[in-house]
């Protein structure tokens, strides 16, 4: 199941490449399944850290991202947690700050979880429709980005930092029809970087 569901993210990623990727000029000598860059997120809902590597689309107008992300048995106090995420970030408006070039961000993200412990479909002890399917879960987020190039770096060519707030979206519904939810209880936030090479 893990192997078969990473292969098919992959592929999609992959797929979804090759049709649209940007034809601006720091990508123009790269292949086109070459990831823009690479990541590392602190928390948001995908996992404690998450890493993997993403593309940009429709000429920077997408960011779309292909990540793991992995919660101990420590942190999670039950089981180890892993998951399979596609993260899509779209940039709101740019603009310079003396060297970096500023941006608001939005997106939304959808994740797999591969662990024994979730499921696609109910196990049958369950009576029928007693749950939902809590192997897949949707995030949405907002946040910032700042983004600096590196122009004497051989390896580094640039960086993005990123702050991101948002929540899955189960929860805005649990908090929409469960009292004992509030709206200050489905929350987080994450932390992130980007290495352009």
């Amino acid at each position: 199941m893990k192997t078969k569901s990473f292969l098919i993210l992959v592929a999609l990623l992959a797929l979804i490449s090759n049709t649209y990727s940007q034809d601006s000029t720091k990508t123009s000598n790269k292949i086109w399944y070459e990831p823009d860059y690479a990541k590392i997120q602190f928390a948001g809902s995908i996992g404690f850290l998450s890493t993997g590597f993403g593309y940009h689309f429709f000429k920077d107008k997408l960011y779309s991202e292909l990540l793991y992300g992995y919660v101990p048995k420590s942190i999670s106090k039950a089981e180890n947690i892993s998951t399979i995420s596609i993260k899509n970030t779209f940039p709101i408006y740019r603009f310079k700050a003396k060297n970096y070039t500023l941006t608001p961000i939005s997106g939304f993200t959808v994740s797999v979880e591969t662990d024994n412990n979730y499921f696609i479909s109910l196990p049958s002890k369950f009576p029928e429709d007693y749950y939902a399917s809590n192997a897949f879960h949707g995030t949405v987020f907002m946040g910032g980005l700042a983004h600096k190039d590196f122009k004497n770096n051989k390896v580094i060519k640039g960086v993005d930092y990123y702050y991101e707030f948002g929540t899955v979206v189960t929860y805005l519904y649990y908090s929409t029809t469960q009292k004992n939810v509030s709206l200050t209880d489905i929350f987080s936030s994450a932390i992130g970087i980007n290495f352009y090479f």
